[in-house]
């Protein structure tokens, strides 16, 4: 079953074209990538099915609703959650505050800390046990956020999506920055979003020996426009990519 359709999306700023019918299906309960070069159109392409950006044509459908011109936060209340490249969290709160923030927004108690019925807030606070446990930041549970690794703030965003109890997760290049050992840290909770949440993702990224052993299916732009779309085994294969953007040491090498 498509959960998230994207037909033909085109996107363009002033006389800048970002995204050019581009067109993509993910699938209920799979790891879908986005890749390409610098400047291929992935971040933009993610806005708008975010709803961060509405396209300037085609459609965007979800769970088997059209979304394309609705606000991000109703597709955060439809069950889509988004990280981005640079953690959306708030750095001079503690990680268990930043997860109250998602859980109490999510309520329709926006922003608040303190407060609520008793059985709320000890339900609250379950549901932050489960998150951080997932996510392996328990231990960091009274740290402030700006005190923690790069890896750590991460997860402590992919934490904060899931609090909203998401049907499909964007993850904007989850990997970036990270070295090797943190890089495998949020892999592992990628394949237990699936795995043990039964959650999909939808994940850019540019590590393409994480890509290549992670992601079912695998769509590729470039320039703004839709290169491929396939499996890895597919995507490796394909001569076009291989120009464009993989090369053949990298894929070769896999």
């Amino acid at each position: 079953m498509v959960l998230l359709e994207a037909t033909a999306i085109g996107k363009r700023f002033g006389g800048v074209i970002a995204v050019d019918d581009v067109s993509a299906s993910v699938h209920e309960h799979s790891i879908h990538a986005v890749i390409g070069p610098n400047g291929a159109g992935k971040t933009t392409f993610f806005n708008t099915l975010s709803g961060f950006y509405f396209p300037d044509g085609g459609t965007v459908h979800f769970d088997g609703r059209e979304i394309t011109r609705m606000p991000n936060w109703q597709r955060v209340a439809a069950g889509m959650g988004r990280t981005f490249q640079t953690p959306s969290i708030f750095p001079e709160l503690t990680v268990h505050e930043n997860l109250q923030l998602g859980i109490w927004s999510q309520a329709g108690q926006a922003f608040r800390l303190r407060g609520g019925t008793r059985a709320q807030t000890q339900a609250v606070e379950a549901r932050i046990d489960e998150l951080l446990g997932f996510v392996n930041l328990a231990s960091s549970r009274s740290r402030l956020v700006a005190e923690l690794s790069h890896g750590s703030q991460r997860l402590c965003e992919i934490a904060m999506s899931l609090s909203t109890s998401p049907k499909i997760v964007l993850l904007d290049e989850p990997m970036a920055g990270l070295a090797e050992a943190e890089t495998e840290r949020i892999v592992g909770v990628i394949r237990d979003l699936r795995e043990r949440l039964g959650l999909t993702v939808l994940f850019v990224e540019h590590n393409m020996r994480v890509v290549l052993s992670l992601a079912d299916r695998i769509t590729v732009m470039d320039r703004g426009r839709l290169l491929a779309e396939g499996t890895p085994n597919e995507i490796s294969a394909n001569e076009a990519v291989r120009d464009a953007y993989l090369g053949r040491e990298v894929v070769d090498h896999v």
